[in-house]
């Protein structure tokens, strides 16, 4: 009886995926969507000597790349900076979505340099907003 109910259910769920997909979206029918990438990168570099950067893929408002705050000082971390970039970003995500942008999907990324004895010297946090809104 399980064996049964559970080959049922998965085919039900099959079944409605599968309907989820072949029936075009009211955006699709009305001829796609339009795309525009914010990209952040955060330098991890000590000493403040890192570059701090927002991307924009194409070019929004006039902006194609805007300055932040390096994340790292010549004492280390620098919770001000830190602060000041998550303002910014924030910043850029309302005004986006004011412009009628969906923020579709978000793909966070780091890479570390590893230095001499295994140690990270130097990276990068980079985060990837993917906007779109119907054309």
């Amino acid at each position: 009886m399980s064996t049964f109910f559970t080959r049922w259910a998965l085919a039900a769920s099959f079944l409605l995926a599968s309907l989820s997909f072949s029936f075009p979206t009211h955006a699709q029918t009305k001829g796609g969507y339009q795309f525009l990438q914010m990209t952040t990168i955060e330098s991890i570099v000590p000493g403040g000597l890192g570059r701090s950067r927002v991307l924009f893929t194409p070019e929004w408002k006039g902006t194609k790349e805007s300055n932040m705050e390096n994340l790292f000082s010549l004492v280390g971390i620098n919770m001000g900076n830190v602060r000041s970039n998550e303002e910014l970003i924030l910043r850029y995500l309302g005004d986006i979505t004011n412009d009628g942008w969906e923020l579709y999907q978000t793909t966070p990324l780091t890479q570390t340099i590893q230095g001499t004895g295994g140690q990270s010297q130097q990276g990068i946090f980079m985060t990837r907003y993917l906007f779109r809104k119907t054309k």
